[in-house]
């Protein structure tokens, strides 16, 4: 009891199990309100990192996969690569085959066209024949390679003798024709032969300074019983491989 400005009293009540009843209450309810709280958000929480973590395995497979295609699509273009290298090779390869293919006919048809024009000329008679001249320049200065093919037409034996080659040409305002040792000491101006179809004959040939050729002369001489003579005359510039 109280009393107060005016002298009278006021009664006040003191209630101490209130109180007390109150905190009971209050302290629970916060405490399962807090609890509540505290799991609603571990929930959430671990809801999005689950989410994470399966976007993060999500994106890995993809990584990966992409990683393998990757991988793939190199071996791939290795493969390609290496099968493009392996085609070139085997083109270039046939092409080379080809070409040697060709240049063996044509060559084959070249000697097919001699064989028949020595074993059976229409148009010549048997016996003895220069069937070609041939010249091409060496490294020095003047010097020649000849080739002369000899055949003899419808003949049964063997044929021999000598060839001869003669140069004719102008020195200065002169007119001049070299044989023998003036065509080069120790080269083969003339040379011996034998044979019964045909025959290549190689030799050299230099022409001296200050001559100018005309013609090369080609002279072969059998020998036996019944010697014959036969001679060509060749054109300097159609003789002449250059």
């Amino acid at each position: 009891m109280m009393r107060g400005r005016s002298g009278a009293y006021r009664v006040h009540y003191h209630r101490p199990f209130r109180r007390i009843l109150l905190w009971l209450v209050l302290v629970p309810l916060l405490v399962v309100g807090g609890w509540i709280l505290y799991q609603a958000g571990y929930t959430m929480g671990g809801d999005g990192e689950s989410t994470a973590r399966d976007e993060a395995r999500d994106l890995q497979r993809r990584l990966s996969a992409l990683e393998r295609s990757h991988r793939q699509l190199l071996q791939r273009n290795a493969r390609l690569e290496r099968d493009q290298l392996i085609a070139e090779e085997t083109a270039r390869r046939v092409r080379e085959s080809v070409g040697e293919m060709e240049t063996r006919y044509r060559a084959m048809q070249e000697e097919l066209t001699f064989y028949r024009s020595i074993v059976s000329p229409e148009d010549m008679e048997s016996g003895l024949h220069i069937y070609s001249l041939d010249l091409e320049p060496v490294g020095r200065d003047g010097e020649y390679v000849y080739r002369v093919v000899l055949t003899q037409i419808r003949g049964s034996g063997t044929v021999e003798g000598t060839l001869e080659l003669a140069l004719v040409g102008y020195q200065g305002a002169s007119r001049v024709e070299l044989q023998g040792t003036d065509l080069g000491e120790g080269l083969q101006g003339s040379q011996g032969f034998g044979f019964r179809y045909f025959q290549n004959l190689e030799g050299r040939i230099r022409v001296p300074a200050g001559v100018m050729p005309r013609s090369v002369r080609v002279v072969a001489r059998t020998e036996g019983d019944s010697p014959r003579q036969v001679e060509q005359d060749y054109a300097w510039d159609a003789a002449l491989r250059r």
